[in-house]
């Protein structure tokens, strides 16, 4: 009988509902926040001229940018819109293995580490409103 391979840590965390919610969120914001900067680089944009075409002060888009406040999809189109672009989404089915992929694990030479009882309710994202 084959013995199935031990889950590594990042398994076991990805079954828990709440973690994975989470990881979605984050792997979305990242992206979106991503491609807005490479939209600024590639418009040789800097943050200034975007808090001044949208109104806003500089500090407002370094926060927006940097994680600090909640990027909402009203505020990705308006970024959007006076950058000169519309965004087209491209949502796809999420399959274990694409999960996978996204995912780097490094090894350690440790085994058989305890695994932590996980409590989610405890660890939460806040945005700033």
């Amino acid at each position: 009988m084959k013995k199935e391979p031990e889950k590594t840590l990042l398994e076991e965390y990805l079954e828990d509902p709440e973690f994975a919610k989470l990881m979605a969120r984050g792997e979305l914001i990242m992206e979106v926040t991503e491609t807005l900067c490479e939209l600024l680089e590639k418009e040789k944009v800097s943050r200034k001229e975007l808090a001044d075409r949208l109104g806003k002060s500089k500090g407002f888009i370094s926060q927006l940018l940097n994680g600090g406040r909640n990027l909402t999809l009203r505020t990705v189109a308006d970024i959007l819109h006076v950058l000169g672009y519309k965004l087209a989404l491209s949502p796809y089915k999420v399959t274990r293995q694409r999960q996978e992929m996204n995912i780097i694990e490094f090894q350690t030479r440790q085994t058989n580490l305890k695994r932590p009882k996980l409590n989610w309710g405890a660890f939460k994202l806040s945005y700033a409103a």
